[in-house]
């Protein structure tokens, strides 16, 4: 008899093992939660605070994140004065995303929605101002915009929500 229980028990054990728990935040793909944005006008001045998470070069990413590139270089590098600011914020339409850094570092860009579908991807930026045609995206909804400044073999890491409206 014991035998028998034991055997049952185990055997719900695995069972019970083996399917997905719904809320499971490993099986489940987390989703993007915007705190807020950079408000800035058509000339990139800025019409709100500065939101201290959004548009640095300092960020630390969740493998997530990092996959949404395909390759990953040293972070650990000697600080620098890249910055990068994306106006106007909300957009209808065209926004710029204007960067401050040498010609010769290159500029990687990942949008993404709030479920990390990727909407745009470009991995050689070398201009100071890139315009981002958000309409084409086909959404009004607050996107993430991931961003990469790549040295030679450093990279430093950010990202900036922007609003895309009607």
């Amino acid at each position: 008899m014991k035998k028998v229980v034991l055997s049952v028990i185990l055997s719900l054990s695995l069972f019970s093992c083996n399917q997905n728990d719904p809320t499971d935040p490993v099986r489940e793909p987390e989703k993007i939660k915007f705190s807020g944005i950079l408000l800035r006008d058509e000339r990139g001045l800025p019409l709100s605070p500065v939101d201290p998470d959004d548009w640095n070069i300092k960020d630390t990413w969740v493998e997530q994140e990092m996959s949404l590139f395909k390759s990953n270089l040293k972070t650990d590098c000697p600080a620098t004065d890249y910055e990068i600011i994306a106006y106007p914020n909300p957009t209808k339409g065209t926004s710029a995303i204007h960067v401050y850094k040498p010609d010769s570092v290159r500029l990687a860009i990942r949008i993404v929605d709030k479920n990390f579908k990727t909407l745009y991807a470009k991995d050689s930026l070398y201009t100071k101002i890139n315009l981002i045609d958000y309409s084409q995206f086909g959404i009004t909804d607050t996107v993430r915009v991931y961003y990469k400044f790549i040295n030679g073999g450093c990279e430093f890491r950010g990202h900036g929500d922007v609003v895309i409206q009607k």
